[in-house]
């Protein structure tokens, strides 16, 4: 059986480091990749990469790499392009979630919907909200991480927005998802979380009913999650999944 992975030297030994590793950079010009201090301590120090090795990689913009590494220092590499392809069938979820005060469950949702492909994210300050503030520079962070171990191709944009503003949005399907069974509406179409889509997806507590009057006025449609009251970020990852799901089927 051939080894799953990377083979590296370890003293006298040689060891296969698991996985296939994909690497990010958005400083990509005239056919080279330039890599910072952070991925330089990943391919070079952790994972033994030297000059000469083939290296896959992404820009996060829907494109993927194979380099050669040709330069190293400690404050980073860089890589010659060899190839470069374009990913096919990408999603075009665009996913708006009630603002989550716990940072640990708001990195969990950004980590899966960076897995599923969302095209972008955004957090919304809805009368519910509770912690009105969001470190952008740790979700992104979070998204690149989830992008390399998932082998995508693309970083979700990452937004914090007032409610209102996401209502004005545009999408060839608009959807909202919320808790309040007195107000939905007859008759919705499961078939339509697909295409140019975009979900909205009530906070901690849920939208208000002037909130759900404002999506429906929008031209926002029920979207039903079933008879369980999940939780914000678990039904994100189950709009991302059934969305990828109906696209590949």
């Amino acid at each position: 059986m051939v080894a799953f992975g990377r083979r590296i030297s370890v003293g006298n030994k040689t060891v296969t480091m698991p996985g296939h590793f994909t690497f990010f950079t958005t400083d990509i010009e005239n056919g080279k990749a330039r890599f910072d201090e952070t991925e330089t301590r990943h391919a070079i120090q952790a994972l033994r990469y030297n000059v000469g090795d083939e290296i896959a990689f992404t820009d996060g913009k829907g494109k993927r790499f194979t380099g050669q590494i040709t330069t190293i220092r400690k404050s980073g590499f860089e890589a010659s392009i060899l190839q470069q392809r374009e990913a096919e069938n990408l999603p075009t979820l665009k996913l708006a979630v009630g603002l989550i005060k716990h940072a640990d469950r708001l990195e969990w949702l950004v980590e899966k919907c960076t897995e599923l492909g969302v095209k972008e994210l955004y957090f919304m300050l809805t009368a519910n909200t509770e912690k009105p503030r969001l470190n952008a520079e740790r979700m992104n962070r979070v998204a690149v991480s989830a992008l390399k171990q998932s082998h995508g191709s693309r970083l979700p944009e990452i937004h914090l927005v007032p409610y209102s503003q996401v209502l004005a949005l545009t999408a060839e399907n608009k959807l909202i998802c919320h808790c309040r069974q007195e107000m939905h509406a007859a008759g919705f179409d499961r078939n339509s979380l697909t295409g140019d889509c975009l979900v909205l997806i009530g906070p901690e507590g849920d939208f208000t009913a002037e909130e759900v009057h404002a999506a429906h006025a929008a031209g926002f449609k029920d979207y039903h999650l079933g008879p369980l009251i999940l939780r914000t970020e678990t039904a994100g990852m189950a709009v991302a999944s059934a969305y990828l799901l109906s696209q590949n089927a």
